[in-house]
Parts: C-alpha cells; sequence; structure tokens
C-alpha cells in the first residue's frame, strides 16, 4: 500500500508515443512525480504511427499500464484491404463518431485501473481527451473507487462551435449528452486555453466556475545547440503539415514583397508534407522560388532545425480559434521568434502578446505579415525570458497541483526522488 497520495491519470496517449497527445502528460506525470504524488498512468500501447513509433525525447515517469485497445485491429484496418473492410470501417466510424473511434478501449482501461488501484492510497482520478474515451474511462473508474474526478481537455469534445463538416448535428448532440454527464459528475476541469474555458463555460453554465481551471501545454529548458546562419538565406521554419484550410500562401506573397527590399534571400522551409490543394495554390500565384518542403523528421532532429531557423511559422485556422498548436511550445524551447498567421480572436494571439514570443497577424492582412516579419528578421530581439519561464512544465505543474489540491483536502508533500518509470 502506497503512503504517497495517489494520482491517476488515464491518458490514451503517453511517452514514448510520438503523437502530440502523449506529451502533456508525459511532461506533467515527471513533474507530479518530482511533487510527490505516486503517479499511475494507464494509456493505450505503444503503435506504429505515421509519425513513427517511439519518441524518446519525452519523459517517462511513474508506473505505466498499458491496455490494448479492444477494436484496434477492427476499426482500423482500412489500410490492409479493400472492398468490405472499407465498408465496415466506414460504418464503425459513423456509429461511433458522437464518441470516437476508441469507446471501447474505456471499458479495458476502467478494468485495468480498478485492478491496480486495490493496492493504492485513496487518490484522484485525471482524465485527460481527447479521445474521449480518456474520460468515459476516467468517469467510471472515479465513480467506482469514490475518487475525485478532474476532467483534463486538450482540445474541447462538444463544447465548441464546430462546423458541420467536422461534427454533424447528430453527433454534437449525443456528444453534448454524454459530456454533460461527465462533467456533472467532475470536480475540476483544467482546460488549455482562456477561450477553450470560455466555450466551456458558455456550454455547461451549471459547472462551477470556480473549478474551472486553465493550465496550458509547456516546455523545456534545452541548451542552444544550434545558431541561425549569419550568411545566406533568412530561413522561415514550420515543423509538421499544413491541412485544413490552412495555407502558406498570404506569407509567400509577403516574403517575395520583402526580398524586393532585402539582398538576403528569404525562404520557407516545412518538415512535412504540403497537400496537393496547397502546392497548386502556390504555384498559381508562382511562389515556388519561396518554399522548400521536406519530410518529417523526429523530434530530436527537428529541434536543431528549429534553433538554426531566423523565424518560426505556426498557423490557426478560423475553424480552431481555442487552439494553441502544441508546436508553438516546442518554439518556445528553441528560443527563435514566432510568427503566427491567426484569426485575431484565435487564442494563439492573446498566448504572443502576453508572452512576448512573437506576433500574430491575421493571415489576410499580407502587408501586416511583411511587416511584422520584418520585425521579426532585422528587430532586435525583445528581452522576454521571465514572461515566457511561466511556461516551463515545472512552473506549470505547480499552477496544475493548485487544481488537484482545490479537489482534496490540502496536504504539504516533500518532494520525491526521481524515479525511473515502471511498466506493466
Amino acid at each position: 500500500m502506497s503512503a504517497r497520495p495517489t494520482l491517476l491519470i488515464v491518458s490514451f496517449h503517453f511517452a514514448p508515443s510520438p503523437l502530440v497527445g502523449a506529451k502533456r502528460f508525459s511532461f506533467l506525470a515527471r513533474e507530479f512525480t518530482r511533487q510527490g504524488f505516486d503517479v499511475h498512468v494507464v494509456t493505450n500501447e505503444i503503435r506504429e504511427s505515421a509519425y513513427g513509433r517511439e519518441d524518446k525525447s519525452l519523459p517517462l515517469q511513474g508506473t505505466v499500464h498499458r491496455v490494448p485497445d479492444a477494436i484496434d485491429n477492427f476499426v482500423r484496418f482500412k489500410e490492409r484491404g479493400r472492398g468490405w473492410r472499407r465498408f465496415v470501417h466506414g460504418v464503425a466510424r459513423r456509429l461511433l463518431s458522437p464518441v470516437g473511434l476508441d469507446y471501447f478501449w474505456a471499458g479495458a482501461a476502467t478494468r485495468r485501473a480498478l485492478k491496480i488501484a486495490r493496492d493504492l492510497s485513496p487518490g484522484v482520478v485525471i482524465a485527460t481527451s481527447p479521445p474521449h474515451a480518456a474520460l468515459i474511462a476516467g468517469e467510471r473508474i472515479a465513480r467506482k473507487l469514490g475518487w475525485p474526478l478532474l476532467l483534463d481537455y486538450r482540445d474541447p469534445w462538444s463544447g465548441y462551435d464546430w462546423p458541420e463538416w467536422h461534427r454533424n448535428g447528430w453527433t454534437q448532440w449525443l456528444g453534448r449528452r454524454i459530456e454533460t454527464r461527465l462533467v456533472k459528475r467532475s470536480a475540476a476541469r483544467v482546460l488549455n486555453t482562456p477561450s477553450m474555458r470560455q466555450w466551456f463555460e458558455r456550454t455547461f453554465p451549471f459547472a462551477s466556475p470556480a473549478k474551472n481551471f486553465v493550465v496550458p501545454n509547456g516546455f523545456d529548458s534545452v541548451p542552444t545547440k544550434a545558431q541561425p546562419a549569419a550568411e545566406g538565406p533568412l530561413r522561415i521554419v514550420h515543423a509538421g503539415e499544413i491541412y485544413g484550410s490552412r495555407s502558406v500562401v498570404p506569407l509567400l506573397r509577403a516574403i517575395q514583397s520583402l526580398s524586393e527590399r532585402h539582398p538576403r534571400p528569404i525562404r520557407l522551409t516545412t518538415f512535412g508534407a504540403l497537400p496537393a490543394a496547397e502546392r497548386l495554390r502556390i504555384q498559381e500565384a508562382r511562389l515556388e522560388a519561396f518554399v522548400e518542403e521536406l519530410p518529417r523528421i523526429p523530434f530530436a532532429n527537428l529541434f536543431p532545425e528549429l534553433q538554426r531557423a531566423h523565424v518560426l511559422l505556426a498557423i490557426v485556422s478560423e475553424h480552431m480559434t481555442y487552439s494553441t498548436p502544441y508546436k508553438v511550445y516546442d518554439y518556445m524551447a528553441s528560443g527563435r521568434p514566432i510568427l503566427a498567421l491567426a484569426p485575431m480572436d484565435a487564442a494563439l494571439h492573446d498566448l504572443l502578446a502576453e508572452s512576448g514570443a512573437g506576433e500574430s497577424v491575421d493571415p489576410r492582412d499580407i502587408p501586416g505579415i511583411e511587416q511584422a516579419l520584418e520585425r521579426l528578421l532585422f528587430a532586435p530581439a525583445a528581452a522576454n525570458a521571465a514572461r515566457i519561464e511561466r511556461y516551463r512544465w515545472v512552473n506549470l505543474a505547480q499552477q496544475y497541483r493548485g487544481a488537484i489540491e482545490s479537489v482534496v483536502a490540502p496536504t504539504v508533500h516533500e518532494p520525491a526522488p526521481e524515479l525511473p518509470a515502471r511498466a506493466e
């Protein structure tokens, strides 16, 4: 029986998975362990993905309990064949759209959590979404154990005005009913951005605002191992694919105009594929000379490229204004200035203004993009280290601890020695 207070974290993605959903609680679990909590993580098995199998840059702390997805091999096999396989996959996706394809993992995760909890001191259940199956599992676990439940939202579920093409009326209606039940049974909620909290509180006004916390994502301090080149092209780097309604064409137009006034070439490099439609837009605008498309690379190889960039690019679409892409925090860790193309009501605009890490411009404002880019490339960098410091994981975990202690009797915990991860 553990004498330390228990945190039972339900996170479908966790280290060393290379999927972005694994990052938040891989870092938080490490910090919670350092704070003295007995951390147990119920998560999915590691599997191959489009980004590889493992991201070895992620910390792996606490006791990790891996639970296979009960229907993983059934609903994710469309790439293995044709005909009836694709048909079954499509039917499953439609039927499970309110809760996601991983719904049945919630049952297996609940059974594993209840089994391991027999030997644990009472504590708090933290469930992080997406996928929504983690919230469903977290509610079941907390209810059966009699522990308080903390819902952690990296993205909204039904508490956002999603466009019809993303979540149709049936999906949104049923998802709202299910989520409402979970919210009513939760003791507190942690949301990723202030914008998400605003949407959440409009959608679920019965949930006590005093128990709705904002804890963003963050970064670890990293030694500077690379610097931007003093000669040759000025490099603007974007990490990851460009997808949905996002486009780099406004930036390329700004680069084209700015290049007429500055002798050094200016280039955009994307470490990730451009969709065919975006390539066509670039070709039609005759802007190919200003962009270089490279394949996605592991994060350990990508980070030096971020440090070598003169400016880093982030893009938010008009359909996800609540969002701050995780790559922005990786950008902060690199120490390079950030240029964001985002609607002016986007959460990213507020983050960059508050942190001083860069500038955000509406993607329709090409002169504004050009002016911001010129400042970031050629003006002296502003001293913003103190403002960015609050986004280090060690500081964010202290904020998160406040949310945890809001649902239990406050207790002072002595920091525990750093322990290696244990797996079952």
